[in-house]
């Protein structure tokens, strides 16, 4: 599965089964982990402690997780192959690995058992990726690339039919120089056509960065689409169209951290600005459970790691204390972690969801959150 918001979603939003989903979060970065041994030893300590949670749970969850821990650890010991791969997401159900995903990203090693797949760790990967494109163009030569999950990848590679002036003078000459120009301008929109397929991929672009000569850059930006030219990031840059992954990685690199902090800067003023007004933003966890439970979170704020207990009513209803889920309906049951619970459910509803790791930024409070209506 490719991470992008929407398999998050269908991915949370697969019916709820009689059988727990065992999900597993593997660092398998090579500089933490440099053997294949050592990565899945840490594996076999998570599925142990997937193994032991289910065995309180009861109704067969105890047999059914056994038979998730030898399906995920067969996968990875006889199917994984890590190359660039430096994170995991495993999930599995009934003895089965339905789904995984593979990042260039570490994660942090955690096993979940829930009546639903644990996708936490993905939000907050989420929370910090772009697709970016770079275009290197010059008046004979271009290369588009995509940048995704920290990896730089070549897209393209374009030639024109432009060569260098001939010195030659006349009106052979100007004739010449005319056919170079045409086939300059011919380059630049085939230039422009291949990164307006970019953008309508399955994964449209969060941001266009421009490199190469100003003539040419300049010409490329005027003949862009004006949905790519809203997303041009800054001005053209000064890059040689041969530049190495490495030094384009580390541009990318630098503008995806821009996007990031340019978003979070915007959703906290707006957040900021609804101080005081209940119909537009909630905060505390009472009162974001209370726009979960309605189905109005547009943004969730978190502070990664706070976490308290609560309950769950049938209806699905969130709630602090027992007594009020069930008000909601019953039966109920505890829930460990009600702001998990509280990203999984924005998540299934089309909520973003922002991670933050101190409540400085949320004026004390473990979650907040912007709301729909």
């Amino acid at each position: 599965m490719e991470l992008t918001n929407t398999a998050v979603r269908d991915l949370v939003r697969q019916p709820v089964t009689d059988a727990p989903v065992t999900s597993v979060y593997l660092n398998t970065d090579g500089a933490q982990f440099p053997r294949a041994a050592d990565y899945e030893a840490r594996l076999e300590a998570l599925l142990r402690d997937a193994q032991q949670h289910a065995a309180t749970m009861g109704d067969g969850a105890a047999e059914s997780v056994k038979a998730d821990a030898r399906a995920i650890h067969r996968w990875v010991r006889e199917r994984f192959e890590r190359g660039d791969t430096r994170g995991l997401a495993l999930f599995a159900c009934k003895g089965e690995l339905f789904e995984h995903v593979e990042v260039a990203e570490s994660v942090r090693n955690i096993s979940r058992v829930s009546h639903r797949p644990y996708v936490v760790p993905l939000e907050a990967l989420l929370g910090r990726i772009h697709h970016i494109a770079l275009v290197l163009v010059e008046r004979d030569r271009a290369r588009v690339l995509r940048y995704r999950l920290g990896q730089l990848t070549e897209y393209q590679a374009l030639e024109s039919e432009a060569h260098r002036q001939q010195a030659q003078g006349g009106w052979a000459q100007a004739r010449h120089q005319r056919n170079i120009e045409n086939d300059v301008l011919h380059h630049l929109k085939d230039v422009s056509e291949v990164l307006r397929a970019v953008h309508e991929s399955e994964q449209p672009l969060d941001a266009l960065i421009v490199a190469g000569p100003p003539a040419e850059a300049a010409g490329l930006t005027r003949r862009l689409h004006p949905y790519l030219a809203k997303i041009v990031h800054g001005e053209p840059r000064s890059l040689a169209v041969d530049a190495s992954l490495d030094t384009l990685a580390k541009v990318c690199a630098e503008v995806e951290q821009e996007l990031v902090t340019a978003r979070r800067r915007e959703l906290l003023e707006r957040l900021a600005a609804a101080q005081g007004q209940a119909g537009k933003a909630a905060r505390g966890l009472r009162h974001v459970l209370e726009a979960i439970n309605s189905k109005r979170v547009e943004t969730l704020f978190v502070v990664e790691g706070a976490g308290e207990p609560g309950w769950r009513a049938a209806t699905g209803a969130l709630t602090l204390h027992e007594h009020e889920a069930r008000s909601y309906g019953e039966p109920v049951t505890p829930v460990a972690d009600l702001i998990d619970d509280c990203i999984e459910e924005a998540v299934a509803s089309g909520a973003g969801v922002e991670l933050f790791r101190d409540a400085e930024r949320l004026a004390g409070h473990p979650v907040a959150a912007l709301l729909r209506f």
